[in-house]
């Protein structure tokens, strides 16, 4: 179930709402949140040899570590019932798990985080039902996303070849690959997001080109009809109906994501009348 109301917060999706206006109790105020600003970058700084100034790279992002602090108001006496809630929700997790957040004027976002634990201390807060708490959460991947999932299928283009668009009256001995058609997507978040490529057969030697960024994702493989094959943008994997390895199959391997604003994507090969479908969510800073 969507989070409607601002400020709050849900690691998975059966966990316990957190900031939610609750009218008994137990619940939790969270009061401070750390981390959800712009992620770290990577950063390598080195001098300019033999003149004044230097060197800065800074073109990649570290994950994110995430605290949100605040306070557990129970029925007194009955705290540690509670904690236990809480502690279950927040107990490590081997694969990442989406935490849910609503902030206002927005639509509920994700990220993807491993979660940490809860800690808290006892003190004499506890006499009368409450108690200070800290959730703590890493995120491997640092982008936060919308919460819904765009999909546009693009149907196969015809044939490739290389040359310009349109014809001439004599020859080139020069040309970019050309497919006939193809589909723009749409990315309105504020930074490159990665996709899942899902092309389905039959057709044979499928191409991918991303004319907007002018990359392409070439493969030597016949799909048939009941075939599948599934690209990895985020991950670099290519596999085939679901689990059998393929990217030996490439025979281009210009990697990209998806471009914050419109991205046209073709899809072509040798031959063939299959599909891809493209599913990606908007990604944010």
């Amino acid at each position: 179930m969507p989070l409607i109301t601002d400020y709050t917060f849900q690691l998975g999706d059966n966990g316990i709402v957190l900031n939610d206006d609750a009218a008994s109790l137990p619940f939790v105020d969270i009061d401070r949140v750390a981390g959800l600003d712009s992620p770290t970058f990577r950063e390598t700084m080195r001098d300019h040899e033999g003149v004044d100034g230097g060197f800065i790279d800074a073109e990649f992002e570290t994950g994110r570590e995430i605290f949100l602090e605040g306070t557990a108001y129970c029925v007194t006496g009955l705290e540690e019932m509670y904690m236990d809630e809480l502690k279950f929700n927040y107990a490590p997790v081997t694969t990442s798990i989406p935490l849910y957040l609503k902030a206002p004027a927005v639509d509920e976002r994700l990220i993807f985080v491993k979660s940490r634990g809860v800690s808290y201390d006892w003190s004499t807060l506890r006499r009368i039902g409450m108690t200070r708490v800290q959730f703590k959460m890493f995120a491997e991947d640092p982008r936060l996303y919308d919460n819904f999932l765009q999909e546009y299928v693009i149907p196969f283009g015809g044939e490739i070849g290389t040359g310009l668009g349109f014809n001439f009256g004599f020859n080139f001995g020069f040309g970019v690959t050309v497919l006939p058609n193809g589909l723009t997507v749409t990315n309105v978040g504020n930074r490159p997001t990665p996709a899942i490529l899902t092309i389905v057969g039959p057709v044979v030697n499928p191409t991918i080109i991303n004319d907007t960024l002018s990359r392409t994702l070439a493969f030597a493989i016949t799909l048939g009809a009941l075939d599948s094959l599934v690209v990895d943008l985020g991950n670099r994997t290519v596999t085939l109906n679901g689990n059998v390895n393929r990217r030996n199959t490439m025979t281009q391997s210009n990697w990209f994501l998806i471009s914050q604003g419109d991205s046209f994507i073709r899809f072509g090969g040798q031959s063939g009348t299959g599909t891809m479908t493209v599913t990606f969510r908007n990604a944010w800073r």
